[in-house]
This record gives C-alpha cells, sequence and structure tokens, in this order.
C-alpha cells in the first residue's frame, strides 16, 4: 500500500488545525434560524414586565455582545462570547458583583470583582479548555488598546461543550476572543447556536446563548435590566417552560449523551445600583433557574455576573475622592423581579432558537419542537393566540 508523504500530513495539519477554525468565524449579521423563534415571538409572555427594544441585555445604553462561531467540519462546534459593560470599561470600571450557585466550573476574575466591588474587563464565555486562550486574548487586546493602563484580571466563564465538540481539539484561540471583542455591537444579539453557546444543549434540547430584558415603568424609575445566558443544564424531566411541565410532556428526543452542565448568567442594568446590591441582584438569579426546572446539581456549575451602567469608577481621580449615585434599597425589589423574569425567558430563547446539531462522532442533539411546544402552551393556558407561530417543525 503507498504511504502518504510526510508533507501531505504536514498540509493537511495546517488545513485542519490551523486554517479550518479561522474560516469557520460566521458572520454577525442578526438573524432567527428557519423555523425558529424567540419565546415572546412564539406567544409565550413570562413575567409582568415588558421587554426592551432588542429583548436583549444591549437594551441596557452602552453594553454591547459579540460573537464568534467556530462551526466546522463533523467534529467542531464552539466559540468565544463577549459581554462589554461599556466601551472604556478598562479605564472607567463600572460597580459589579459575582455570585457562584455551585462551582463545579471555572470563572476568572470573580474574587477580585467581589473584592474591588467593580468590574473593568469584558464578561467572556467559552468552552471549559478555552478559558486560558480566551483569557490571553482580553489580557493581549487590552495591553495593544492602553498600552500605559494598569493590570486587568479578566473575566472568563466556561460551560462544557464537549458533547458535540470536539473540546480536546482546543480549536479556540487567543484570536478569536480578540475578535469576539471587535464584533460587539449594541443592537439585536443572536442568539442558539452561536458564540459560546454553539455546542451547548440544555434540559436535554439544543440550546446556547439566550438573552432578554425588561423595562420598568416611570414610577419604578425606568430603569432597564438585561440577562445573557448560555444555557448548558439541567435534565429533560425537570425542564418548566413558564410553569409548565415541558420536559415530563415531551420526554423523546434525546440525546445518546447525557451528562449535567452549566448556566452561566450576565446581569445588566442602568439602575445605580453599588456593589452590594448588584450581589443581592445577581442571587435572583438562582430563583430563574428554578422556574425552569434545575436544582443546581452537584456536578454542574452556575455562576451569575451582575453590573450597572449607572456609576462611573475611573481608574485615577485628581480628588481621590469620587461621587456616586445609588438607588434606595426599599426601591430595589422590582428589580429582582426584572431580574427572574429576563433571565427565565433568556433561557427559553436558548432553546427555542437553536437548531438541531449534529457534532462528534455523529452525535445529535435535538431542538425543542415548537409546534408540540405550542400546543402544550396551549393546553396550559399559556399561550398568546394572536402572536404570528413559525411554520411547524
Amino acid at each position: 500500500m503507498k504511504t502518504q508523504s510526510p508533507g501531505f500530513a504536514i498540509v493537511i495539519f495546517f488545513l485542519t488545525v490551523v486554517l479550518l477554525p479561522l474560516y469557520a468565524v460566521t458572520d454577525q449579521s442578526v438573524k432567527v434560524p428557519e423555523n425558529r423563534a424567540s419565546a415572546r415571538n412564539l406567544g409565550i409572555r413570562i413575567g409582568i414586565y415588558e421587554p426592551g427594544k432588542h429583548n436583549a441585555i444591549t437594551d441596557v445604553n452602552g453594553v454591547k455582545v459579540g460573537h464568534v462561531t467556530l462551526n466546522a467540519g463533523d467534529n467542531i462546534r464552539t466559540g468565544v462570547t463577549a459581554v462589554i459593560p461599556r466601551d472604556d470599561v478598562w479605564v472607567n470600571r463600572v460597580f459589579g458583583a459575582a455570585y457562584v450557585i455551585n462551582g463545579n466550573g471555572e470563572a476568572t476574575g470573580l474574587s477580585w470583582v467581589n473584592e474591588a466591588g467593580w468590574i473593568e474587563s469584558p464578561i467572556m464565555l467559552t468552552n471549559t479548555l478555552s478559558v486560558g486562550p480566551v483569557h490571553d486574548g482580553v489580557v493581549r487586546y487590552m495591553i495593544k488598546r492602553y498600552p500605559q493602563s494598569h493590570i486587568i484580571l479578566p473575566i472568563v466563564a466556561e460551560c462544557y461543550d464537549g458533547g458535540l465538540n470536539d473540546i480536546s481539539g482546543l480549536h479556540v484561540t487567543s484570536k478569536h476572543a480578540v475578535k469576539a471583542i471587535e464584533n460587539a455591537n449594541d443592537g439585536p444579539v443572536s442568539q442558539g447556536c452561536v458564540g459560546a453557546g454553539t455546542g451547548m444543549r440544555s434540559y436535554g434540547f439544543k440550546a446556547g446563548i439566550g438573552t432578554a430584558s425588561r423595562l420598568l415603568g416611570v414610577d419604578d424609575g425606568g430603569y432597564t435590566v438585561g440577562v445573557l445566558v448560555n444555557a448548558n443544564g439541567g435534565r429533560r424531566q425537570q425542564l418548566r417552560i413558564d410553569g409548565v411541565p415541558v420536559g415530563r410532556e415531551i420526554a423523546d428526543l434525546t440525546s445518546e449523551r447525557h451528562r449535567d452542565g452549566s448556566f452561566i448568567v450576565v446581569i445588566a442594568t442602568d439602575a445605580p445600583l453599588v456593589h452590594r446590591q448588584l450581589l443581592q441582584l445577581a442571587k435572583r438569579a438562582t430563583h430563574a433557574l428554578a422556574r425552569t426546572g434545575t436544582p443546581s446539581t452537584t456536578s454542574s456549575g452556575e455562576f451569575v455576573v451582575a453590573f450597572s451602567t449607572a456609576n462611573v469608577v475611573p481608574m485615577s481621580s485628581d480628588t481621590n475622592v469620587s461621587s456616586i449615585k445609588m438607588l434606595s434599597h426599599n426601591r430595589i425589589d422590582v428589580l429582582y423581579q426584572a431580574v427572574i423574569e429576563a433571565t427565565e425567558e433568556a433561557i427559553v430563547n436558548a432553546m427555542t432558537i437553536a437548531v438541531t446539531t449534529v457534532g462528534k462522532d455523529g452525535i445529535i442533539v435535538h431542538a425543542i419542537p415548537l409546534d408540540r411546544l405550542r400546543t402544550l402552551m396551549q393546553k396550559h393556558h399559556r399561550y398568546r393566540h394572536d402572536t404570528r407561530m413559525p411554520p411547524p417543525n
């Protein structure tokens, strides 16, 4: 049998390991896949508050989101997502807080967030084995843009996508992290199988990135709350959508592989909250996770990061004294409600917009069937009949 030359092997390695992940980066156009829809466009109305213009975390003024999606060949299903609190967050920080619901995972930089009380870097999401290169990419981006700036500790949170993705192939690089930051914009946000959510699944269905927002009335301050999640946890029988036991009713379409995963939740608001209040806000994400069904198992990792854009914490001051605004604590309950609603809806959006995906070793993770979901929501009187429904899938 004729054997291939070493030169041929080098070419194949270069094409599959070096070039393929680079060409797998998708464009940043925002569109919902054919026959898929957000929860709200399906007629599912979660909670009592209305969403913002984009029903996304970017409804909070100044917040941007960028994705790099690596979806190539039979095995590469991964990526990076960047949430930018403000363009110059490197030098004009925002108040922030972090909360760990269950710590079977990794999210760098959180100890400093809670020690200092502020956030000074983008919040980056990726897969479990790519925390290192994404962290490196953020540092390189910061050094290039602000060569005289102080040293920062990037926030990088991970979820495991090894069921669909060749996670050991280490396809995410520092350049992908930089590109995700550069791709960030303040308009509509792509959801589902994009960025860090490309290879994720939740409650036994294909999931990934989801986002939602809530607007408070004038009497409650007129503030905006936005949430972005990377949904990658929960077991099928646990799934509830707006209180409906969807997971028990749609028990088929399960994957050949199952393991508990994680949820990463990023909360943004323009309400003038300081660190202590943001920590309380972050804790309310636990209620949203519980409403979708998960008890947060010992083998899952749930991390929450919350920030407010209302105050600027400058890196330096001529007077060494800064003035801040702070919401009266007895006015914060409405924000708790908004966070719970937006987080729950973001998790649902991650599933209803994601598409059925075939990945590593031919494993299939099915998208939640929207026609059957509509039937269930109608049965339990959780469906708006005046909403246009996409064709059955």
